[in-house]
């Protein structure tokens, strides 16, 4: 995938662009004197793995005199710095290629009918696994339920397990067979933070919610290393063709061991912030493990936070914890009861708090203790709420342990989905990192209009975020959503369905300009992990990560991706959509060309 024979003093010349350095935005500010916010030339200058010039091509070459090794011709097209998708679930997400999809089914009859198709393609006893379904747009053929259950599973398979999740991760719908494999039956107690759905009669319908979810996944056979070293390795090309060159992998343990399995072979090319998992945290206190620190590209040995040699190929990130589940599961732990749905007469449905708020006060500190950040889920009002206050009851200890361990932990909320407005403020008072993915907001659009949650909340709030001074991040939540970031891109600037109908927007003034949203996928996803200064942008010194596209985000006719402000709707959604179809014909990462179009 990657080639370079440039000798150890040698300099390559990236020559002939557009280039969008974007040191304003790491920086914290934005261009003023341009209006499609130019700032670096036409041409980037590398050695080394780092940025060394950005500027014009004819300073750069006089600037690397003799010491020129080679120059790659860029075709005019326009520079960036390399995207890192700030929430994704790696070897989810890769694996995901050899699973059965439900994404575009429409109907319960039509989800159990793919499922049996897919299974014919397996060889005999093997599990069917995959999903991501979403019954929220289903038919579910007169059912009176808006989850599926077991039924038609087991008459279509009743020997075969099938697990499924659904499109947010946070439901599993198993069958009778996958049931009794992992354990679970009709008098299973539920687990705290989970749910085992049950009939009228008691009966376990094969729902799992939350904890309950993840129990069974346990207990469900993994895949072998090489199937998920084979996996990441496909995954890896079409992110890095995406125009990602870094992502924050929230996986566990299964997505890690794939990385190393991929360093060991000198095939890793893209940079890995690698979060815990909550199971995880008493083997990373064993083994030493600190947020900042860093492995090389071969994995030799451990470099300490801010050491000259730290290359950022494999970061040590923070820890993972949950306060609440899902909008489209209905466990966001929301102020407001969701609405409750026929023959249903259950108490109110206010989601599920996963972990209270003296439970995540003692895991932050636990955390902050070894030298471990936080990033903690929240999508619920009141979940945002539990979050906020445990971060403010947990300030002395990691102040305390900032100084002990010398670096900082930066604060992060994945998802932070429904805000109370007053506590917008809190946000930038603590500190906290906002990590958010755009395109929940419009792939959300038809929850939104059923749920209707209280409007007086502030909801996918990026502007009010960024108003308010709170560092932003952007990131897919892979498998969750798609993880291309053009498309992330469009959702923030119109928060309108993908297919660009005006008519679907949701909360309009909330939009933010292509600027931001270019902003929150680098300069804010390396703050976020405590890499500012090192990537994000391209500076002298920095990481020579960056993309080549094949159309400008920030120029619009009848607008500016910089400000935002157009001359009406139909030239910002013009403009959104040639976003959200732009080509990218390279990646750089380190220097070396990682992806190229052919």
């Amino acid at each position: 995938m990657t080639t370079d024979s440039l000798q150890p003093d040698q300099l390559r010349l990236f020559s002939g662009g557009r280039v969008h350095s974007f040191a304003e935005a790491a920086a914290g500010s934005r261009p003023e004197n341009h209006p499609a916010g130019a700032s670096g030339g036409d041409s980037v200058l590398t050695a080394g793995g780092k940025v060394v010039a950005v500027g014009e091509r004819d300073a750069l070459r006089d600037m690397a005199g003799t010491r020129l090794g080679d120059e790659v011709d860029l075709g005019g097209r326009v520079v960036l710095p390399g995207f890192t998708d700030a929430h994704l679930h790696a070897v989810s997400t890769a694996n995901t290629i050899a699973e059965v999809d439900l994404r575009q089914v429409r109907s319960l009859r039509a989800a159990v009918d793919t499922v049996a198709a897919h299974a014919r393609t397996l060889p005999p006893g093997q599990w069917v696994t995959g999903g991501r379904w979403d019954s929220n747009t289903w038919d579910m053929g007169g059912s009176g339920s808006y989850q599926p259950d077991r039924r038609l599973l087991d008459e279509a398979l009743p020997d075969t397990p099938v697990a499924l999740w659904s499109i947010d991760y946070h439901t599993l719908w198993l069958n009778g067979a996958a049931l009794e494999a992992v354990g679970i039956d009709d008098s299973t107690p539920n687990p705290v933070g989970g749910e085992i759905v049950r009939d009228s009669a008691g009966r376990a319908t094969g729902i799992l919610r939350e904890d309950a979810a993840t129990i069974a996944e346990r207990r469900m056979p993994a895949l072998s290393l090489e199937q998920r070293r084979q996996n990441m390795l496909t995954a890896q090309s079409r992110w890095l063709a995406e125009g990602l060159t870094g992502l924050h992998d929230i996986d566990g343990a299964a997505s890690q061991e794939a990385w190393d399995a991929l360093r060991a072979e000198g095939q890793q090319h893209m940079r890995v912030v690698k979060y815990l998992r909550l199971e995880e945290l008493d083997w990373a206190r064993a083994v030493g493990w600190r947020t900042g620190d860093q492995l090389g590209r071969t994995g030799e040995r451990v470099r300490a936070a801010g050491e000259p040699e730290a290359d950022g190929w494999f970061v040590r990130g923070g820890l993972k914890l949950f306060s609440d589940g899902a909008l489209g599961s209905q466990t966001s732990h929301m102020t407001d009861p969701f609405p409750a749905h026929p023959g249903e007469d259950h108490l109110p449905n206010y989601g599920l708090p996963i972990a209270s708020e003296d439970v995540l006060v003692e895991q932050m500190e636990t955390a902050f203790a070894a030298g471990i950040g936080v990033a903690v889920h929240a999508i619920g009002d009141r979940a945002n709420h539990h979050v906020l206050t445990a971060f403010e009851r947990a300030r002395a200890a990691a102040q305390e342990a900032q100084e002990r361990h010398g670096r900082s932990l930066r604060h992060r909320v994945e998802h932070a989905q429904f805000i109370r407005p007053e506590e917008i403020a809190k946000y930038a008072e603590l500190g906290i990192v906002a990590s958010m993915q755009p395109r929940h907001c419009i792939s959300d659009l038809h929850l939104l209009e059923a749920l209707k949650p209280d409007p007086r909340l502030c909801a996918y709030a990026w502007k009010d975020l960024l108003a308010a001074g709170v560092p932003l991040a952007f990131g897919s939540d892979g498998p969750v959503e798609p993880t291309n970031p053009f498309a992330a891109m469009y959702a923030a600037m119109t928060r309108a369905d993908i297919s660009g109908d005006p008519a679907t927007t949701f909360q309009s003034e909330r939009r933010i300009p292509a600027w931001d949203a270019i902003a929150a996928h680098t300069s804010g996803a390396a703050y976020a992990a405590g890499l500012e200064g090192t990537t994000g942008a391209l500076a002298p010194g920095q990481n020579a990560d960056f993309i080549v596209v094949d159309q400008d985000p920030l120029v619009a006719d009848g607008g500016s991706g910089v400000t935002g402000e157009y001359a009406s709707e139909a030239a910002l959604f013009e403009h959104a959509l040639a976003v959200r179809d732009t080509q990218v014909h390279m990646s750089v990462v380190a220097g070396e060309v990682a992806f190229a179009h052919v």
